[in-house]
């Protein structure tokens, strides 16, 4: 089994590395791990560890490190601004985005979204985020912005090379002729269930905005997320 932890990036630099007591109590009690496992850990920020855990208790796991390296930047933007859908969805868009290379998720209150910020709630997004990125060894985390209404995002959709957004609506162009490639700097906007009303599409097209279908079939704003995402990841990274 490959264990990946975050910790802080000075714990990178040392010889002995002390995981957080929530990280090691996860790793103690959930993963059972033993002295002289593998683990690699992760400052979240492109810096890579590789050790061996030393010692183990339920507050404090140490790990010996060999060796340590910075990993680049990713050169492509991704960013997912999405009207957040009821919880069950949400998180699972969280889990989908990070796995599927966005480098930003920017949540938003729309027209038709049916949520009601809750801050322990959103405590809960970044554990998802985090938890999405050990799994599949994502080095740079994802930058997950705070909750925000809809009509504050579009004054900052021209600093994107491109912006897309899913639309129902007439006018909407099919995914494959949008010319994505080349562009460094990406943002797809999706809509809760009932959509993005007519005049936030409009909006979004006057602040640059693309819209486009994802096809005949009506899907699921979490499977709009996913599809919308698995396309830019495909023509970009």
């Amino acid at each position: 089994m490959r264990i990946n932890s975050l910790v802080g990036a000075t714990e990178l630099e040392k010889d002995i590395a002390v995981l957080s007591p929530e990280e090691s109590h996860h790793l103690a009690r959930v993963l059972r791990v033993q002295p002289g496992q593998e683990i690699t850990l992760f400052d979240g920020q492109g810096g890579v560890a590789e050790g061996l855990i030393e010692t183990v208790s339920k507050t404090a796991v140490a790990v010996k490190v060999s060796n340590h390296w910075k990993l680049p930047k990713p050169g492509i933007e991704i960013d997912l601004i999405q009207a957040v859908p009821k919880p069950d969805r949400w998180e699972l868009v969280l889990q989908k985005a990070v796995e599927l290379g966005a480098t930003t998720i920017r949540p938003v209150l729309s027209k038709h979204t049916d949520f009601k910020p809750n801050p322990k709630k959103q405590g809960r997004w970044s554990k998802i985020v985090l938890n999405a990125a050990q799994q599949c060894e994502v080095r740079w985390l994802p930058d997950l912005q705070p909750l925000e209404k809809y009509e504050a995002v579009l004054p900052t959709l021209g600093s994107y090379d491109l912006v897309l957004i899913g639309s129902l609506y007439a006018g909407a162009k099919p995914f494959r002729e949008v010319p994505i490639i080349g562009n460094k700097r990406v943002a797809i906007l999706i809509g809760p269930e009932g959509d993005f009303s007519e005049d936030e599409v409009q909006a979004a097209v006057e602040a640059g905005a693309i819209p486009v279908s994802f096809g005949d079939r009506i899907l699921r704003t979490e499977t709009a997320a996913i599809f919308g995402l698995s396309v830019l990841a495909y023509e970009l990274l």
